[in-house]
């Protein structure tokens, strides 16, 4: 997980609450032609097409156009206060949303996430939201794919959400062994180090790459690992 910052609402979610003032029952999420295009494309790129919870790399809003879909065809949006709680205005307010891994009109099971996080109150306590500062630092990604909490609330989120999943597991392996070995060949310390670094920033379609900070994190470890390697072989010289 990263911790994202939210934006300012999009213009259509504001022109629609005020289109439908005189008319409560239609303030609700869903109702009234609500603009869900695009609150999930602002989503989208103020989380840079990643999945709020898994880091999952989402469709852009191009991409799907070019399939000749809509944004549904990318993401679903979440509320992380969820919307069994009953709270008036709380299922409409954009801070309480974010876009999450599987999309909207996906039939596919999904075990991980926003769907094992299902109707889990945050407020219960234990949890790390994304929209939390330094979300980064409650967990431990290494290059097994794995991760661990580093704080106990990072644990239980790791569990709420099923992050050990082993689909997850294994997408997160795959992605930090091809970024610290490119082509077979293992990366200098100072190479990880460099790729730390780049791997944060966003390309020029305002995309971050999937599962970045789990190859963030595992290449400092890498860089490290060489470093330390590299001592002990000047050492014995």
């Amino acid at each position: 997980m990263r911790s994202i910052q939210k934006g300012a609402q999009p213009q259509e979610l504001i022109s629609w609450k005020a289109q439908n003032t005189a008319v409560p029952q239609n303030l609700a999420y869903g109702e009234g032609s609500f603009p869900m295009d695009a609150v999930r494309n602002s989503l989208l790129v103020e989380q840079f097409h990643l999945c709020a919870y898994t880091m999952r790399q989402l469709q852009t809003k191009e991409q799907c156009q070019a399939n000749g879909l809509s944004t549904r065809a990318s993401c679903h949006i979440e509320h992380i206060l969820p919307q069994c709680r009953g709270i008036p205005g709380e299922d409409i307010d954009y801070q309480n949303m974010v876009a999450c891994y599987p999309p909207s009109q996906s039939k596919t099971a999904c075990e991980f996430g926003a769907r094992a996080k299902g109707s889990f109150d945050p407020d219960s306590g234990g949890f790390i939201s994304p929209l939390s500062p330094n979300v980064e630092h409650h967990f431990h990604f290494n290059e097994s794919g794995h991760v661990k909490g580093n704080t106990h609330d990072g644990t239980h989120t790791i569990e709420i959400l099923n992050l050990n999943h082993q689909t997850l597991v294994n997408d997160r392996a795959a992605v930090i062994k091809g970024a610290l070995k490119p082509k077979g060949n293992k990366l200098t310390a100072k190479a990880a180090r460099r790729l730390a670094e780049q791997i944060l920033r966003p390309d020029a379609r305002q995309r971050l790459p999937a599962y970045c900070v789990a190859i963030a994190q595992a290449a400092l470890q890498h860089a490290e690992r060489e470093e330390h390697r590299a001592t002990r072989m000047k050492k014995r010289h």
